[in-house]
């Protein structure tokens, strides 16, 4: 059985269809996004942040906006 420590309350899972990951830091789940399109699957996917800092857990997508802007500060 893998585990999964919380530093922050929140974790995020990138969902591609049939195949998805679950990542503690919001880099690492778009380092992992970025291989998933290089291989073939843009159509189905998508980065949810599950924030479990109250009794009711909160599911959100993170927006693509968010997710341009990353990609673009980090290439400079």
């Amino acid at each position: 059985m893998k585990t999964l420590k919380l530093d922050d309350n929140q974790f995020y899972v990138l969902d591609a269809g049939t195949e998805k990951w679950i990542f503690t830091t919001r880099p690492e789940a778009i380092s992992q996004m970025k291989e998933v399109v290089k291989n073939g699957n843009r159509e189905s996917v998508k980065l949810l942040c599950i924030n479990t800092e109250e009794d009711s857990w909160v599911i959100e997508q993170y927006p693509w906006k968010d997710i341009a802007f990353e990609l673009i500060k980090e290439h400079g």
